[in-house]
Formats: structure tokens, C-alpha cells, sequence
């Protein structure tokens, strides 16, 4: 099964100590994003901090070269390697996102989701321009890699991007956007780690090309079907390639 690393641009930021959970919520980043991690134990979660009556939020960013696939895989699974036991308690999900990995002066906390035309005031999981690329994984995954299987969405950007960005974000508070009322957190290795056996990636099974070549005087792209056959399921067309 062929494997990509996410880039060393991946990384993590946090939203601002914010007095109610909306502006935590809508918060576009604290600082700038950490891209020089190697390892984080807190790289997502959504915290109350009680004697401070407040709330802060961290979202981590990866991206993959997909350049080299045209075709949807048929399956994908993001893999991230979980610090300990000790921090796991965050559930995840993984989300579409309009960062730019090559600008770690950017407030990914922003772009993530405007460089997508979205809006960061009051979006939701219903928002049109939040795309989930994965249900969600729950808590308590326990060290070594976690298993995130990636959706048809994701499969499908995964052919038609050169550049496939995911925010990965807790789910019950951050994706619900659901006031929290304690503290969740989960940590991760990074693309800088010391070797590729335990960096983050992604593990697809390859589309299958199918007939390239016009029928008739259309061009492949448009035809779905030869006959009834699907065109992923033809070789050849009365015996030629």
C-alpha cells in the first residue's frame, strides 16, 4: 500500500485565553503557528480553564504532496502517531483546509477556514464550507498510531489537489462548537521527529485508471460508462488498448 509524509510545514497553534467560548471559538490564533515541533502533548484540544473562568482551543495542521495521484484512491487512512496515555483524552476529527503550509506567518487559526470562503464568526459543523474528511475518533486511543479513515471527500481532494491540507481538531467541543467545561487534550509526533517511523501520513490504496482513450469522438473524461462496463473496469475496447 503506498504511504506520504505530511511535510515539515505541519505544526500547531492555539487560540487566545478568551473570557467566553465563542471568542475562543472564533478566535483567529495566538501568535504564530509552531512548525518546529517535534513532538507536542498538547497539540489539539479544547480547555476551561476554571480559575480563570476562560477557554483556549489548539488545532494541528498537516499537509501532503499529492501531486503524483490523479486518480481517487480507493480508500485513504491519515495516520498520527498519539505521544502517550497520558495525553489522549482530546476525541478528533479530521477537517478540509485552506491553510497555506508555506506561510508559518499566517494565522492558520484564520485560513484554515476563510482561505476555504468560509467565515470564522459562529461557523459550526453545519457550516457549507466545513468539509470533514473523517467521522469522529474517539478518546483514549492510546499511544502509537491512531487510525483516522479518510471520506469520499477526502479521496476525491486527495486526486484533485496537488497540495492536500488537513486541520485536525477535537470534535465534541471545537467541531460542535459545544462549550467545554474542562480539559482535553491530545499530543502527537511531528514531521520534524527525528525519522519517517512515527512521522504522520496518510496509507491509500490507488484508484485504478481505467480506459484512457476517446469512444466514439469523446474524450475519456466524459464517458463513465462503455456499454454498461464502468471505465475503470476496461482494459480494452474490442481488443485494443
Amino acid at each position: 500500500m503506498p504511504e506520504i509524509f505530511a511535510s515539515t510545514n505541519d505544526g500547531n497553534q492555539s487560540s487566545a485565553l478568551s473570557g467566553t467560548w465563542n471568542a475562543a471559538h472564533d478566535h483567529v490564533g495566538q501568535s504564530n503557528p509552531i512548525i518546529t515541533h517535534t513532538t507536542y502533548n498538547f497539540a489539539v484540544g479544547a480547555n476551561y480553564v476554571s480559575f480563570r473562568n476562560a477557554y483556549f482551543i489548539r488545532r494541528s495542521f498537516f499537509d501532503f504532496d499529492t501531486s503524483g495521484i490523479t486518480v481517487a484512491p480507493t480508500e485513504a487512512t491519515l495516520k498520527l502517531y498519539v505521544t502517550s496515555t497520558s495525553y489522549d483524552n482530546s476525541d478528533l476529527i479530521a477537517v478540509k483546509s485552506g491553510h497555506d503550509p508555506t506561510d508559518a506567518s499566517e494565522d492558520w487559526f484564520s485560513t484554515w477556514l476563510t482561505g476555504l470562503g468560509g467565515t470564522l464568526s459562529g461557523w459550526s459543523n453545519s457550516d457549507s464550507q466545513v468539509v470533514a474528511y473523517s467521522g469522529q475518533i474517539a478518546a483514549g486511543m492510546g499511544a502509537g498510531y491512531v487510525d483516522i479513515a479518510l471520506n469520499s471527500d477526502a479521496l476525491s481532494d486527495m486526486a484533485s489537489l496537488s497540495s492536500f491540507k488537513i486541520v485536525v481538531m477535537n470534535y465534541s467541543a471545537d467541531y460542535q462548537d459545544s462549550t467545554p467545561s474542562t480539559n482535553v487534550y491530545t499530543g502527537f509526533r511531528f514531521a520534524n521527529y527525528s525519522n519517517t517511523t512515527s512521522d504522520p501520513k496518510i496509507d491509500y490504496t490507488p484508484g485504478a485508471a481505467g480506459y484512457g482513450h476517446a469512444v466514439l469522438g469523446v474524450a475519456a473524461g466524459s464517458i463513465g460508462k462503455v456499454n454498461g462496463v464502468a471505465t475503470a473496469n476496461i482494459g480494452k475496447v474490442i481488443g485494443v488498448d
